[in-house]
C-alpha cells in the first residue's frame, strides 16, 4: 500500500466542508493521477491501472459486486482522498476465498482528518481476506490498529547478494560523487569480489534429471502445474497461479521486459517455475528480485538451481543485484543462506486480516501460509 498521507485519528477540520465519500470510478483516473503527482507519488499510466481490474480473472465472476476503491470528492468535484482495492483469488482447503489487496491510499493534506472512512470502507468490503504487502512507514500506526503482520517469515528484511561486483562497486562510489569512481571501482570491487568469494556459500548444481530452462510465457503447463500444486498443499493458503492468473499479474512487467521466468522440467513436466522481476525503485542501479517460486518436489530443493540461472543471466547482462524481500520463510532458506547482505526497512510492509473469526484463527498459524511478493499488489 503506497501511502501519501495517512490518518491519526485527528478531529475533521473546522474549516472544511467534509468531503463525499463514495466508491472509486474508472473516469476518476485523471484527478486521481493529479492528487498523487501532487504526493510525489507515481500513477501508472490509464491502460495498466485499468487492467488491475478489467483483465482481472476475478472481473466476471465478482467484477460488478466489488468496488475498485474508493474517494473523497468536494463539493467542487475535486478528488482530495482515494484508496484502491483489488480482488485477488486464494484457495485453502478446497476453498476459494477472495481478498481484496491494497493499492495506494493517498489523502490531500489538510482533509486528513476524514481518510479513516477510506479505511473503514476498506476493511468493511464484502471479501473473505484483507491483504497488503506495500504498507509504507506513515500506515502503520492506523493499519496495525485494524490488521496485523503475517505470522510467517520477517517483511521489514531483504536479502541480497552482489552479482557484478566492479558495477556495483561503481554506483556505490558514484552515490558519493567521487571523479574517480569508475577507476576506484575496479580496486573496489575486487575487494568486495574477494570477501564474497569467502564466505558465500556455493549453490549445488541441479540433478541431470531436472532441465531448468528460460521461459517468455505461462503456458498450458502452468495449470496442471497449479492443479497439482493445490492437490498437494490443501492446508496452505495459496493465491491463485493458474495460467490466466500469472498472465494478468504479471503483464505489464512481461510488455517492458522486465519479467525473467524459469521453470524446472523433468522428462517434460513442469515440476517448479521461479519468477523475477527487475526493480527501478534505486535509481540507477540494476537489481532484480525473486517474485515467487513454487516447486511440487517434496524431496529435492529446486531454489538452488533457479539461482544459479538467475545469477549467470545477472552477470550476463549486467544485473548487479540479486534480492529477496522477506527472510526466514522456511522454503526461501538457500536463498537467505546463500545471500550475504541484509538491508532492514522501518517496518513490517505484510499485514493480512479475515472476516472469519474462524478463518482468522486457522490463519494464525504460520504453518498456513505461503508467502511471497507475488500476494496483494507488491509485484503487480
Amino acid at each position: 500500500m503506497s501511502t501519501a498521507i495517512a490518518a491519526t485519528g485527528s478531529t475533521k477540520p473546522a474549516a472544511l466542508r467534509p468531503p463525499h465519500l463514495r466508491p472509486m470510478r474508472f473516469n476518476d483516473y485523471e484527478n486521481i493521477r493529479a492528487l498523487l503527482v501532487d504526493h510525489a507519488l507515481e500513477p501508472l499510466p490509464f491502460e495498466a491501472w485499468r487492467h488491475r481490474w478489467i483483465d482481472n480473472p476475478l472481473w466476471e465472476r465478482i467484477g460488478k459486486g466489488l468496488p475498485i476503491g474508493w474517494v473523497l470528492e468536494t463539493v467542487a468535484g475535486e478528488i482530495v482522498g482515494s484508496m484502491e482495492t483489488i480482488p485477488t483469488l486464494y484457495t485453502f482447503r478446497a476453498s476459494d476465498l477472495i481478498a481484496g489487496a491494497s493499492g495506494t491510499w493517498c489523502v490531500e493534506g489538510s482533509y486528513r482528518g476524514f481518510a479513516l472512512q477510506l479505511i473503514d470502507e476498506y476493511f468493511n468490503q464484502p471479501v473473505d481476506l484483507i491483504i497488503s504487502t506495500t504498507v509504507g512507514p506513515a500506515a502503520i500506526a492506523t493499519l496495525s490498529q485494524f490488521y496485523a503482520p503475517i505470522p510467517l517469515g520477517q517483511w521489514d528484511t531483504m536479502s541480497y547478494c552482489v552479482t557484478e561486483h566492479i558495477s556495483f562497486a561503481k554506483r556505490a562510489l558514484q552515490r558519493y560523487h567521487l571523479p574517480l569512481a569508475p577507476l576506484l571501482a575496479y580496486p573496489a570491487g575486487g575487494t568486495l569480489w574477494l570477501k564474497d568469494a569467502l564466505r558465500k556459500k556455493v549453490l549445488p548444481e541441479p540433478p541431470r534429471s531436472v532441465l531448468i530452462e528460460a521461459a517468455d510465457k505461462f503456458d498450458a503447463r502452468f495449470d496442471t502445474f497449479w492443479a497439482e500444486l493445490v492437490k498437494e498443499n490443501p492446508d496452505k493458503l495459496l493465491a491463485e497461479r493458474s495460467s490466466s492468473a500469472l498472465w494478468w499479474h504479471f503483464d505489464a512487467a512481461l510488455r517492458r521486459n522486465r519479467l525473467w521466468i524459469f521453470t524446472a522440467s523433468k522428462i517434460g513436466r513442469l515440476r517448479g517455475y521461479c519468477v523475477l522481476r527487475r526493480e527501478y525503485s534505486t535509481p540507477g542501479v540494476r537489481r532484480m528480485r525473486l517474485i515467487d517460486y513454487q516447486s511440487l518436489e517434496r524431496e529435492l530443493d529446486l531454489l538452488p538451481g533457479f539461482l544459479r540461472a538467475a545469477r549467470q543471466r545477472c552477470a550476463a547482462e549486467d544485473f548487479y543485484v540479486l534480492e529477496n524481500f522477506g527472510v526466514g520463510v522456511p522454503k526461501m532458506r538457500a536463498f537467505d543462506e546463500y545471500a550475504p547482505y541484509r538491508k532492514k526497512w522501518d517496518n513490517c510492509r505484510f499485514f493480512w486480516g479475515a472476516t472469519d473469526p474462524a478463518l482468522e484463527k486457522d490463519l494464525g498459524d504460520p504453518r498456513r501460509w505461503d508467502p511471497s511478493q507475488y500476494d496483494g499488489d507488491a509485484s503487480l
